[in-house]
This record gives structure tokens, C-alpha cells and sequence, in this order.
């Protein structure tokens, strides 16, 4: 295979690169398709594999349509690594002319896999026993439980306005469970930008920061006044509906900043992002939503 392409081109051993493919005569190019015609899709990325490292890349770009594909999935992870690099330099994708809309959709995804996802572990190299689960998260889950005691202490520290506004402690539920579930969704979303970035950390940070505290802000600001006309229509209390709305559209503020923060800061730390981030994320907003809604109560009623 390849013998017609490659006998003109000791080039290849002194270090030179090979010429353009669209500047190759297109009979040679028409003679190793015929040579390859009758080649499986492991037998031609073993011949790939076998060809110097600058004759790789051309040799890939002159395979058929419904090799392409298969080829590049038998090949190793350095020669895929090598045309992912190639491919993603190259001005002329004249390559892709002959595909169809579905095979250029393929061929793209697996070319421009980030580097990152291809040298992960496969998980089943991992030790997933029940005994080494538990100890990866033992420690974080105690961590976790100790910072949601201290919701409980500050119920108990404003004990006297729930006391005296009774009411207001029907909501919690409704605000914690809120926070909670804006800080997951915004450090899931970080996570996963996180694992494909493709930017230095600084500027990624400040790209997330002002796109999720933004976020945060418009959201808590719609869903700040709809449920501060579900509050008025539970209760007839006009002033503790916009107490509530306020704690809303606050804890959504909160939850954003927390939610975007925390990633970076177990990823500083060399601690996986996504295994604490989303839970520890939620209990803080927990707790702090709880002080934030009650302080807010306190000012606005005058207790």
C-alpha cells in the first residue's frame, strides 16, 4: 500500500515535509485510492501507522469517504492526536468535499475531540469497589453534613421572627430549594467548561463570572416577581410577598456567584471540581439563603 506514493518522496527521510495534497498530480492521487480499495479498515490504519510521520496526514486525507471514518477509529491515540493537530491547521478542507452532511458531522466531532477527553483513564481502570467509593466521598459527605447543621443553628438564631411572622417559615423550603438548584445547574455548566477549555484560566474565569452573574441577575429578577405573586396569592400579606420576592432575586445573585465560583477554586486547589462543587455549593447557598431571607424579613416588617 502507498509504495506508488511514496517512492518519489525520499524527501521524507531528510526531513522534509511532503507537498500539499492539492498540489499532487491527480492520477497519483486516483492510484492509491485503487491500491486501498481492498483494504480493511485495520489493515489500512496499520499501514497508516507504518508510514513517516509527515506521509500520515496526507495518506489519511486520500482514503474514500466510507473509509474515513472507520480508519481513524482503529488507528492508535498519537497518529490520532497527529491528524486531529493536522487537520485543524489546514486552510484547504477540500477533504470533506465528497462526504455527506451526516459523515462531515462525524468526521469533525472525531477530529476535534479536545486533547483533554482522549487522555482520560478508561473508568474501568479505576478502583470503583464500594469500599473505595465510600472512601473517596466519606470525607467530603462529612464536610457537607457539618455545613448543613448549621442551618438548623441559624433557624434557631432568628427563631424570633419567625415567632412573630409565622408565615414566612412556610417559604423556606421553596427559597433553599430554589438556591440549591441555581448553584448545581451554574457549577455543572462551569464543569463542563472547565473540562473542554480551550482559553487560559483567568480569562476563563472572568468569561463565566460575568456570563453567570448575569444570568443570575435576570433570572432572579423574573422569578423574583412571579413568586412574589404566588406569595400574594397565599396570603394576604402584600409587604411579606416582596419580602419574599427580594430573598428571591438575592439567593439567585448568591447561588450564580457560588454556583461559577466554587469550580475554580477546588480546580486551584487540585481537587476534582465536579465531585464537590455542585453539593458544597448548595449547602452554603442554604445557609446563607435562610440568614439572607430573615435579615431581609427583619428590616422590611420592622421586627
Amino acid at each position: 500500500m502507498y509504495h506508488s506514493s511514496i517512492d518519489s518522496c525520499e524527501a521524507v527521510a531528510t526531513g522534509e515535509k511532503p507537498p500539499p495534497l492539492s498540489l499532487r498530480p491527480e492520477i497519483e492521487i486516483q492510484e492509491t485510492k485503487d491500491i486501498i480499495s481492498d483494504q480493511q479498515p485495520t489493515e489500512l490504519a496499520a499501514e497508516i501507522t507504518e508510514l513517516p510521520y509527515g506521509w500520515q496526514a496526507e495518506a489519511f486525507y486520500k482514503l474514500p469517504r466510507h473509509e474515513a471514518i472507520a480508519v481513524y477509529q482503529s488507528l492508535n491515540t498519537s497518529v490520532q492526536q497527529h491528524l486531529r493537530e493536522d487537520f485543524q491547521k489546514k486552510d484547504d478542507l477540500s477533504v470533506t468535499d465528497e462526504l455527506s452532511p451526516d459523515e462531515r458531522i462525524e468526521l469533525f466531532e472525531l477530529l476535534y475531540t479536545p486533547k483533554a477527553t482522549q487522555d482520560e483513564p478508561p473508568e474501568e481502570n479505576e478502583d470503583n469497589s464500594p469500599l473505595a467509593i465510600v472512601k473517596r466521598r466519606l470525607g467530603w459527605l462529612f464536610i457537607l453534613l457539618i455545613a448543613s447543621s448549621s442551618t438548623t443553628a441559624v433557624i434557631k438564631s432568628q427563631e424570633h421572627i419567625l415567632q412573630q411572622v409565622v408565615v414566612l417559615a412556610s417559604f423556606i423550603p421553596l427559597l433553599i430549594a430554589y438556591g440549591g438548584n441555581v448553584s448545581t445547574q451554574t457549577a455543572t455548566v462551569v464543569v463542563r467548561a472547565l473540562n473542554s477549555r480551550k482559553t487560559e484560566l483567568k480569562t476563563l474565569v472572568q468569561q463565566v463570572l460575568y456570563r453567570e452573574m448575569a444570568s443570575g441577575v435576570i433570572l432572579g429578577a423574573i422569578l423574583g416577581l412571579l413568586v412574589t405573586g404566588e406569595a400574594l396569592l397565599l396570603q394576604d400579606n402584600p409587604v411579606v410577598a416582596v419580602v419574599i420576592g427580594i430573598s428571591l432575586f438575592t439567593i439567585s445573585v448568591l447561588a450564580s456567584f457560588c454556583g461559577s465560583m466554587l469550580p475554580f477554586f477546588f480546580q486551584v486547589l487540585g481537587f476534582d471540581p465536579a465531585l464537590m462543587s455542585a453539593p458544597l455549593g448548595a449547602t452554603l447557598v442554604d445557609v446563607a439563603g435562610i440568614l439572607i431571607y430573615l435579615q431581609i424579613a427583619r428590616l422590611v416588617l420592622h421586627i
